[in-house]
């Protein structure tokens, strides 16, 4: 009988030590999943701060180094970023500004604060005019401020070749809206024929020149048949209107009279449109830098000052209009009539080198 409860009290023994291990097994996997739960937790949260640790490394990295960052996406999109502000703002800072092949930077027209100096260019002007023989009319317009000084320059005179100025505008204008191609035929007949400057004159009637030979001699040449031909082209009353458009206080009939102030507008027009589309303008504006002229405006001005211009002659009348390249780009416009011509181109030289001076020194 003893015997017997010690078999059972064994066997009860080892019950009570496969719960107890059972159950710690429990308490302990329990307590093993916790720790894990949590750590996982804290694992998760520290490879976050980690990422973005290594995000806001790589946007200092990129600000304070301007070498490319090949190697972290985050870092390419935000120089990318700064790139794209950095243009948008030069684009806000130079919006008053056009950058062209031939002349650098230039003002668009009235965007540099007013020098207020035109009335000392006025008297300038007046002073030295007013001791010349014959009659002068001068319009200069300083195209980075706008202003504008006027001396007798809404009267007429003659215009002899500066007409060609507002015809090959035109020209170009029509050019640029593809109304007329460059490469176009132009054929040389009897109506055409005009004596004086030029070389299409020697030619035989019946040849053909394009639209650009044909505008570049009527410019470099101011050859005279050449611009019938285009007039011709483009019809002497869209010739007129146009001029009347941009301001013309002059009507440009049957008398060929103009006045400094009209062909000062169509010079101040061909600045502009040379900013807007220097492609097609340029090569106007090129033509009339590299006339056969270079005894008015441009010949006391120093050689790397460019001057687009347009002379014009007849009996008792020297003429010259053109756009100045100078620090502040600007049109001047002079007329004459009833003088003498050699005195007068003498006249209009040192005008213009006055002038010059007077502008170089208030625009640096």
């Amino acid at each position: 009988m003893s015997s017997y409860y010690l078999r059972k009290d064994k066997k009860h023994k080892r019950r009570r030590v496969l719960v107890a291990t059972l159950a710690i097994s429990c308490i302990i996997a329990a307590f093993l999943g916790a720790y894990l739960y949590l750590n996982k937790n804290n694992f998760d949260n520290l490879k976050q701060r980690s990422e973005q640790s290594n995000t806001t490394s790589a946007v200092e990295t990129s600000t304070s180094d301007n070498s490319p960052q090949t190697t972290d996406a985050v870092s390419t999109d935000t120089a990318q970023t700064a790139s794209n502000t950095t243009d948008i703002t030069q684009i806000n800072v130079d919006s008053n500004t056009v950058t062209t092949k031939d002349h650098g930077v230039l003002p668009k027209v009235g965007t540099v604060p007013k020098s207020g100096k035109m009335d000392e260019l006025e008297k300038l002007i007046t002073d030295f005019t007013s001791k010349l023989p014959g009659k002068y009319g001068v319009t200069f317009i300083d195209l980075a401020t706008g202003e504008m000084v006027n001396v007798n320059d809404k009267i007429e005179y003659i215009a002899a070749s500066t007409s060609k100025l507002p015809i090959n505008v035109l020209l170009y204008k029509n050019i640029e809206a593809g109304k007329i191609k460059m490469e176009d035929k132009l054929v040389y007949k009897k109506e055409d024929l005009e004596y004086g400057t030029g070389i299409i004159i020697n030619s035989p009637y019946g040849t053909e020149y394009t639209v650009r030979e044909t505008s570049r001699l009527s410019i470099q040449k101011s050859d005279n048949c050449g611009v019938n031909m285009l007039i011709r082209l483009l019809g002497i009353e869209n010739v007129r209107n146009y001029i009347d458009e941009v301001g013309g206080q002059v009507h440009y009939g049957k008398t060929h009279r103009s006045c400094p102030y009209d062909m000062a507008q169509i010079a101040q027009d061909l600045y502009k449109l040379y900013l807007n589309n220097e492609e097609v303008y340029g090569e106007l504006i090129n033509y009339m830098e590299t006339t056969d002229w270079s005894d008015r405006i441009d010949a006391k001005l120093p050689k790397d000052v460019k001057v687009a211009h347009k002379i014009g002659n007849q009996v008792s009348t020297r003429n010259d209009v053109g756009i100045v390249f100078a620090t502040h780009p600007y049109v001047l416009s002079i007329m004459s009539d009833n003088v003498n011509v050699d005195a007068a181109t003498k006249a209009i030289a040192d005008l213009s080198k006055l002038i010059y001076d007077f502008e170089e020194e208030y625009a640096n």
